[in-house]
């Protein structure tokens, strides 16, 4: 075996090993994703019901540090900035659901008049908001989702083709 064969087999080894850490951080970032997105969509649904419970559950059922670090060690950029923008919708729609929900919490009974006049004004004007949000979030998930999908889904393609093809990507 020449020295540039068993040097091009180590390399598509690391390549395919590389691989296997992306499609294994795929996985379970997609998983945590998609609760995510599910806890969103269940929150728009029922309104009433605690966020706090919902996400506590979602973020028990995943270690948020390893997916942390494993996209920094082995995301590309693309996937990183598309974590980076799913996470950004998220959080800015949750923000606005959950001060939203205070105001809402304070116009049932139990409250002074004035408490209720006010958080009633409050939770009507702040409503718009996390429903414009909902699907800005939704629409960066998804998008989070197809980089992750194009990752796994192209990368042993291109690692099969010998020789390389030097026009698609690595």
């Amino acid at each position: 075996m020449a020295g540039g064969s068993l040097g091009e087999t180590l390399q598509r080894e690391r390549d395919h090993k590389l691989w296997e850490r992306q499609v294994a951080l795929i996985e379970e970032s997609l998983r945590h994703e998609r609760a995510l997105a599910q806890a969103r969509k269940d929150a728009m649904r029922d309104p009433d019901d605690d966020l706090f419970i919902a996400l506590d559950k979602v973020f028990k059922q995943a270690d948020v540090a390893k997916i942390s670090a494993n996209l920094e060690l082995y995301g590309a950029p693309e996937m990183r900035a598309a974590h980076q923008a799913a996470w950004e919708g998220f959080r800015d729609w949750m923000v606005e659901f959950m001060v939203w929900q205070v105001h809402n919490k304070l116009t049932g009974p139990g409250h002074e008049e004035e408490v209720r006049a006010e958080a009633v004004r409050e939770s009507t004007r702040r409503w718009p908001n996390v429903e414009k949000l909902s699907p800005k979030a939704e629409e960066v998930n998804e998008e989070l989702v197809k980089v992750m999908r194009g990752t796994a889904i192209f990368q042993p393609v291109v690692s099969r083709v010998d020789p390389p093809n030097q026009a698609l990507p690595r």
